[in-house]
């Protein structure tokens, strides 16, 4: 799946694309690690009973064994058993004693009731024998041969003397004295198979389990209370176990009739025995299955809460997102009506009240631009009528030029003739810079009236010019000199009796490579203090011939910064007597050979 297509599925196909796919993956990673889990859980817990159930049950044979090995221990050692098997001169006070001596503590014995056949001989002639004998075959001279073998810990052995000749669990034990390394008599202790089956009386064995007594290498087969050997032994292989309580304890898996069954091991302490279960492998899985139904149950929780959750999603996300587009759609489609049932108390109602406030704004653009549309059809009418009256006056000019020039009146003509360019431009043209070259022209136009006005006594010179380029590319706010040569005429040279000239230079600074335009006067001049606050924002304390000259310097200042930057406008020095000297600073960027500077023509 590409990421255009997803790109291009609706917000609520992601949603439900998105939730499935998260609770997907969580559902399976879930069901792995609680799988996982569960079954290390089930197999050390399983086998951590089963060595439980085990040590008890050898827990108390053990107690059993360890009993029988106190009795065995007393009698080697008790002084009036040693005189009785020892001393060459029987009585029957000391037979009696030690008969006493050996039946009380038979009697006090814990194993008492298991205990088949005990007695204590020097394997001749003396002998003392008690137990649960079933017969009444009793131990003589001649039978004890049958019963004395090597010295052994705990073995099985027959008890030739019963009936039927049961096993039994078999103690021997020689007595010697403290201080000698030869038998002065022996102890035989025959106990009961019960002492061991009969801890499993209670025990809990799974379906398919057996229970085995190994010792000394070969291993029986505990039925009930019936011990039976087994001809082979158990091929284990190595199983790992963790988690059990006792580091003695081992496990192995063994395969029998291409089944797999573990043998948990558990030692007697200080017995070479042990006792081991055998069970199914298989019984992992019953308990398994029950983890596995919990699981998928919550599996099955983790869907119906993910379908909650896209329902949730739907009422809080998809449908406010549908109804906001729907909205929208409308708006598109011109209907600019609000609907407040999209402003919702969350992000998203405040998403509708924007849009609702969005359609209110662009219906009252549309109907103030409809106002102003019939605002300006109406202007456009009033400016066609009033363009009669600027064509009426360019027409009399005119025609009063073409009078004087028919009579000869040849400086009317020009004076008209400057007054039409200078009302041409003012009334016709509309960019706010013009070429500086533009600029002079009008300058020219504007002298030649003043001219006539003060009988030709005034002079206007561009002295000089760094570069005539300057005059092409530099730009200038219209009607920029014009204000400045008023000022020089009116504040400068009338004082004097109207008659001076005014020069002009235009340079390129060293400095920055800015136009410095320079107009000279040789007027009457001001003083310091006047010039000091020429610039500055006019006043209306001012006098009124002062403020005239101070708004008209100012405008032109300010005009300039409007237009290049407060780096540029105008400076002013002046001294009394000598004259007026305002510089202007232009910004100058020299065009490339091609290029044309566009301006409105002031000349018409």
């Amino acid at each position: 799946m590409s990421f255009d297509f997803i790109r291009r599925m609706t917000l609520r196909r992601q949603i439900v694309l998105g939730t499935q796919m998260f609770t997907a993956v969580v559902s399976l990673l879930l069901g792995i690690v609680l799988f996982a889990l569960s079954d290390s859980y089930i197999r050390s817990n399983t086998l951590r009973s089963v060595e439980f159930n085990l040590m008890q049950m050898a827990t108390s044979v053990e107690a059993k064994l360890n009993n029988a090995d106190n009795l065995l221990n007393w009698a080697s050692t008790d002084s009036t058993l040693r005189r009785y098997l020892t001393t060459t001169e029987m009585t029957g006070q000391l037979t009696t004693s030690a008969y006493d001596t050996f039946s009380d503590r038979y009697l006090s014995s814990p194993i008492q009731t298991q205990i088949t056949r005990f007695f204590v001989t020097n394997g001749t002639d003396r002998f003392l024998q008690l137990g649960n004998l079933t017969s009444s075959a009793s131990l003589n001279a001649g039978t004890l041969t049958m019963f004395l073998g090597p010295e052994n810990r705990l073995t099985f052995a027959l008890d030739p003397l019963l009936p039927s000749h049961p096993t039994c669990l078999v103690l021997r034990q020689q007595i010697r004295p403290s201080t000698e390394t030869h038998s002065i008599g022996w102890i035989y202790l025959g106990l009961d198979t019960a002492v061991i089956t009969s801890a499993a009386d209670d025990y809990i064995m799974p379906e398919g389990g057996v229970l085995y007594w190994q010792m000394g290498g070969q291993l029986w087969r505990m039925d009930g209370h019936i011990l039976t050997p087994v001809e082979h032994g158990l091929d284990t292989e190595p199983y790992r176990a963790a988690g059990l309580a006792s580091p003695d304890t081992q496990v192995f898996r063994v395969m029998r009739n291409n089944r797999a069954f573990l043998s948990v091991v558990v030692p007697l302490d200080g017995w070479d025995a042990q006792l081991i279960q055998l069970f199914p492998e298989s019984t992992f899985l019953n308990q398994r299955m029950i983890y596995l139904l919990l699981i998928g149950l919550g599996i099955l929780l983790l869907w119906l809460m993910d379908a909650l959750l896209l329902r949730w999603l739907d009422s809080v996300i998809t449908r406010p997102v549908a109804a906001l587009r729907q909205r929208l759609d409308r708006i598109s489609e011109g209907n600019f009506t609000i609907d407040h049932s999209i402003e919702w108390s969350n992000e998203l109602g405040d998403i509708g009240r924007g849009i609702n406030h969005l359609a209110g704004n662009v219906e009252g653009l549309l109907a103030r631009r409809l106002e102003d549309q019939k605002r300006k059809q109406d202007l456009e009418y009033q400016m066609l009528q009033t363009e009669i009256n600027p064509h009426f006056i360019y027409n009399t000019l005119n025609s009063i030029r073409w009078m004087a020039t028919i009579q000869n009146a040849t400086g009317i003509a020009e004076m008209v003739t400057a007054f039409a360019r200078l009302t041409k431009s003012v009334s016709k043209s509309t960019e706010k810079l013009v070429p500086l070259q533009d600029e002079l022209a009008l300058l020219n136009d504007y002298f030649t009236i003043q001219q006539y006005r003060y009988g030709g006594d005034l002079q206007i010179e561009v002295s000089h010019i760094d570069n005539e380029a300057i005059c092409r590319d530099c730009m200038i706010p219209r009607f920029t000199l014009q204000p400045l040569a008023e000022n020089a005429i009116f504040h400068g040279l009338e004082p004097k009796g109207g008659f001076g000239s005014v020069l002009i230079e235009i340079h390129i600074s060293p400095d920055n490579g800015d136009v410095l335009v320079t107009m000279t006067d040789d007027g009457v001049g001001m003083p310091p203090e006047q010039v000091a606050h020429l610039l500055d924002e006019p006043s209306d304390q001012a006098a009124a011939q002062d403020k005239i000259r101070h708004v008209g310097l100012w405008n032109v200042h300010r005009r300039l910064q409007y237009s290049f930057g407060r780096n540029y406008g105008l400076t002013v020095e002046s001294e009394p007597d000598v004259g007026t000297a305002v510089t202007i600073r232009l910004p100058y960027h020299p065009k490339e050979e091609g290029e044309t500077t566009h301006a409105a023509d002031p000349t018409g």
